[in-house]
């Protein structure tokens, strides 16, 4: 264990941690969510088909691999760091972290931009090529930035109490973030596209939005490194010779850690599979367009906010497992309902109402999620600290991310495939409305999955194999 003093976070770094999940958010969201509908669209819908949906899928689960392949070995590299800057670090930021962060955001400027350039203006093989390439591109640089930033949450936050408080600004930062990535695309799509006053469609409004929010994310990543202070110090502790192997063995020993991936590798394969569907769903199932998405992701969002703030006085009672098991619950009673929704004989109007009720009871699990995640990857680096003697946060928020792409690319291969298999286009839309029940099955099994969790009192020097 480490002797070196670890002063608790100041509002300052809690709340550029907060900005800095904003920009986690605008880097990842557009992708995800308007990622495949942009190269695949509906045919029929009038919009530029650049490749096949399946092959649109394949783009996302070859760059979430690739992904997920690098989130560990980012975060060794992070871990194996020296603070004190050395005289091939070009700009001399101290910390292990805080370099990352500053070169991996240039980076993303370039990748989040240029992805929205397919070479080829029609269904072309070489679009598919780019856009893998791209998009490789773009999360390594995202890996870069992120796992670093997400390290220094437990390493600033200690205890269970400041950690409660640090989930919740990363919670607030998430969905402030989400709502900025989710709600304003659709419009702004639709507003920054020229071709739309003609009653046509083009790439344009993808390509501006695109912009700003690569800007928007650069300055929010930059702002923690020059407004947190890293507290470890590599001279104190020996980690030079330190093997990445044994890391990686500790990691897939630690039981605790195996169960969170398993539950969350599952519950997300199930939720992002419906979201990576929700453009589709917008104008199939309720016959809106882009913009409508604004709309249905309006009530989630105010769901979230509104949840959040008693988040941590539930926490006071009932155990971040049960927390977790909640959320978990409510999205897997949620999704399924998308289908009859979408099979309902009523207007567009009372369609996007239920709709947005819907997605507002799954924003109180979001909310929840989103806290929960801070203290629960604190606990469990604390449970491998306690046995090996190490403090490794950005080995274990690699492999975190590591699971996590790797149910992204699943989730991305549900939908695609529900899609492929049972119809996205106009005329037979069952593919895009089966993907709600398709995924609450998986959220279903990580709901069973979390209940394997142990309660873990380490953050106050306890610990307890009690698996209630």
């Amino acid at each position: 264990m480490s002797s070196t003093h670890h002063k608790e976070f100041t509002w300052v770094e809690g709340l550029t941690l907060c900005l800095g999940m904003i920009a986690v958010q605008l880097s990842t969201q557009i992708m995800n969510q308007w990622g495949t509908y942009f190269y695949s669209p509906p045919a029929g819908s009038g919009r530029t088909v650049y490749i096949a949906v399946a092959l649109a899928g394949f783009i996302f689960i070859i760059g979430t691999i690739w992904d997920a392949i690098t989130d560990p070995l980012i975060g060794m590299w992070s871990d194996k760091t020296q603070t004190k800057p050395g005289k091939f670090r070009l700009v001399p930021i101290h910390g292990r972290r805080l370099p990352f962060v500053f070169w991996g955001s240039i980076f993303m400027i370039f990748t989040s931009i240029l992805f929205w350039y397919p070479p080829i203006p029609k269904t072309h093989f070489l679009n598919f090529l780019y856009g893998s390439a791209l998009l490789c591109l773009h999360w390594t640089a995202f890996t870069i930035t992120v796992v670093p930033l997400c390290a220094l949450g437990p390493e600033i936050a200690r205890s269970e109490r400041a950690r409660l408080r640090l989930g919740t600004w990363f919670s607030i930062g998430m969905i402030v973030g989400l709502a900025l990535a989710n709600v304003l695309p659709g419009v702004l799509i639709s507003v920054l596209d020229p071709a739309r006053a003609n009653g046509e469609f083009s790439a344009v409004g993808y390509r501006r939005v695109a912009i700003i929010f690569s800007l928007v994310s650069f300055a929010l990543f930059q702002l923690p490194v020059w407004f947190i202070r890293e507290r470890y110090d590599s001279d104190a502790h020996d980690i030079e010779h330190a093997a990445w192997l044994s890391g990686a063995l500790d990691a897939a020993r630690n039981f605790p850690f195996v169960i969170y991936c398993a539950a969350f590798f599952l519950f997300t394969v199930g939720f992002l599979a419906v979201q990576n569907a929700l453009p589709y769903f917008a104008q199939l199932g309720l016959g809106g367009d882009e913009s409508l998405m604004t709309v249905l992701m309006a009530p989630f969002i105010v769901a979230c906010l509104a949840f959040i703030g008693i988040v941590p006085k539930l926490t006071k009672l009932l155990h971040t497992k049960w927390m977790t098991f909640i959320a978990f619950l409510i999205i897997t009673s949620g999704l399924p309902l998308m289908y009859p929704l979408a099979h309902m004989e009523t207007s567009t109007t009372v369609k996007t109402i239920l709709g947005g009720a819907l997605f507002a009871y799954c924003g109180i699990a979001q909310a929840i999620m989103y806290v929960m995640m801070v203290p629960m990857l604190g606990e469990i680096m604390d449970f491998d600290e306690l046995r090996s003697g190490q403090r490794r946060e950005a080995l274990y928020n690699g492999f975190h991310g590591f699971i996590m792409k790797g149910a992204i690319a699943f989730a991305i291969l549900l939908s695609t495939q529900s899609m492929r298999f049972f119809g996205n286009s106009v005329e037979e839309p069952t593919g895009v409305f089966l993907v709600g029940p398709f995924g609450a099955l998986f959220t279903f099994l990580g709901m069973i999955v979390i209940l394997f969790y142990p309660i873990l009192n380490v953050a106050k020097g306890e610990e307890s194999e009690d698996t209630q």
